[in-house]
């Protein structure tokens, strides 16, 4: 079973924006093995491993078909800045 988020954080949740970050916090909150991940939420606070990372952007790029690299969520722990670090990536792609 997964663990609370409340086990973890004592920050008020606050719920990712739909498409892409909900997504993408759906993807963290099971690699990570809680039950969701709030929009200012860190990677690090609920203890996130580089292999859990590696996990991570492999889910995100076979499941969204976005490029994603460990090293951008390692620099942008927080959820809405890891996807807005995709978003620009995937932006920056297509020029």
């Amino acid at each position: 079973m997964a663990e609370r988020r409340e086990d973890f954080v004592d920050a008020p949740y606050e719920a990712p924006q739909q498409g892409l970050e909900q997504e993408v916090a759906d993807i963290e909150a099971e690699v990570l093995g809680i039950d969701r991940m709030g929009r200012e939420d860190s990677f690090y606070d609920f203890g996130g491993t580089s292999l859990q990372a590696i996990r991570i952007c492999a889910r995100i790029e076979l499941s969204l078909g976005l490029k994603a690299l460990p090293v951008w969520l390692f620099s942008n722990d927080i959820l809405h800045s890891f996807v807005a670090e995709l978003r620009a990536r995937t932006q920056n792609a297509h020029v």
